[in-house]
């Protein structure tokens, strides 16, 4: 047992080494303009990027299965069709007031702090100089977003091939399809459901044993990722756009230290500082990857393992608030569009406020769990206020460093609403550090 917990320990200290390596190597190549020397341009876009890039899509390469698997296992599982709908209840209704408190939080700090009051308007055309290839993608992308509200969303739920679904990683459709096909399971007798789900429930375990091996890459990749970041920001920019950073950061931080924490105290009766201590491998992944698909499988594992929660609450419950209860990014879209609006003097009133809030409240719903995936849903909700899109060229240039933070606050939410249907299902967690089970490393 405690070679397990030092292992847990020796992982989480080695993926910090590598945040902090490779953080300060990109400074030091950002401080010599390495885009002006073919060796350590070279370095960094075809060594250190693949590296990390190898990393990321080796994590996401199992996402599809580890989703569809999970649901299944954790639905036909559940006990019965009954407690299903009141557990689904019960994370829906979390998961819209979690939500909604971090527009709440976006909407009044902007509000209060106008990043967008002052700032050059000159400053977006450089910006979109600088990054015309990528906003041109972008606005491709988000031409479709206000169309797929309704009814496009009922055709991306209900998928008329679950190949073609999966194959584009469709995960509002993955997740319906898998509902569905565990609630059929449920409604079957033991003896006729037990051989496919024992099957699922190999699959899960057969993703979490390739995600040890991936995991063991991580604190390389991670180094790898943060040098790529760090070595393309533009400091010039970052001096311009710290106001707006803040109100980001500081919204992020009253989520995580006040929403989440109060949540973690007082509700689910769980030491704050010990369910943040048992949070750090899926922290560290979240962080480095800026994806909750990718860190979805270290997410379920060390909700099982180090927390306790049953195996058929965390495959249901993780999944479905990867896709759909995305706190993090919600308060991002609101805070951006805000101030693009005040940038460009674009007057809302309140009202307009709230309904601009309310349409990435939903469009929020189901956006890719990887980095810069809430972009293009975005630009769409901005088209729709007469806020210019084209505005959006000015945060790119930071938004990765945000994106690592906000799927920290993703898959906090994730994690919570994991334990909030344990506790709901009268299961006692774990508050100590040991594990009941091997963890990844030991894999």
């Amino acid at each position: 047992m405690k070679q397990k917990k030092v292992n847990e320990m020796r992982s989480s200290t080695r993926i910090l080494i590598g945040l902090i390596v490779g953080t300060l190597v990109g400074l030091v190549l950002n401080k010599l303009n390495f885009q002006d020397s073919a060796f350590l341009n070279g370095l960094v876009t075809q060594i250190l990027e693949p590296l990390g890039a190898l990393f990321m899509r080796s994590l996401r390469i199992i996402v599809v299965p580890l989703v569809f698997a999970s649901l299944i296992t954790g639905v036909g599982r559940m006990g019965s069709i009954v407690k299903l709908g009141s557990m689904g209840t019960k994370l829906g209704i979390y998961y819209l007031a979690t939500s909604f408190i971090a527009v709440i939080i976006g909407q009044v700090l902007v509000s209060v702090m106008q990043p967008g009051v002052g700032l050059d308007s000159a400053l977006v055309a450089e910006a979109k100089l600088q990054y015309s290839d990528k906003m041109a993608a972008l606005t491709a992308k988000s031409a479709g977003v206000g169309e797929s509200l309704w009814p496009g969303i009922l055709s991306t739920i209900v998928p008329s091939n679950i190949i073609d679904a999966m194959a584009n990683t469709n995960m509002l459709a993955i997740i319906f399809v898998a509902i569905i096909f565990g609630s059929a399971l449920l409604a079957l007798e033991k003896k006729k459901s037990e051989p496919l789900l024992s099957v699922t429930s190999g699959v899960e375990e057969a993703v979490v044993v390739i995600v040890g091996w991936v995991m063991k890459l991580a604190p390389y990749a991670v180094a790898a990722l943060m040098v790529g970041v760090i070595a393309r920001f533009g400091f010039d920019l970052l001096a311009n756009l710290a106001k707006y950073m803040l109100v980001v950061v500081l919204g992020y931080a009253l989520h995580f230290f006040g929403t989440y924490t109060m949540f973690v105290r007082t509700f689910l009766k769980y030491p704050p500082l010990t369910f943040m201590k048992k949070m750090m491998p899926v922290y560290a992944t979240a962080f480095s990857t800026s994806s909750s698909a990718a860190t979805m499988p270290t997410t379920i594992h060390t909700a099982e393992m180090s927390f306790g929660v049953k195996k058929e609450l965390a495959s249901f419950s993780i999944p479905l608030g990867t896709t759909v209860n995305m706190d993090g990014t919600t308060l991002f879209e609101c805070v951006a569009a805000l101030f693009i609006a005040q940038i460009f003097g674009v007057e809302l009133g309140l009202v307009g406020q709230v309904s601009l809030c309310l349409i990435i409240v939903l469009s929020s719903i189901g956006v890719a769990g990887v980095p810069g995936g809430s972009i293009p849903v975005v630009m769409s909700a901005m088209a729709m206020f007469n806020i210019p899109p084209v505005g959006i060229a000015l945060v790119l240039g930071v938004d990765r460093i945000l994106d690592m933070c906000r799927t920290v606050l993703n898959v906090t939410g994730d994690m919570c609403g994991a334990l909030y249907l344990a506790k709901c299902d009268g299961q006692k967690l774990r508050t100590g550090m040991e594990h009941k089970e091997s963890t990844l490393d030991d894999k």
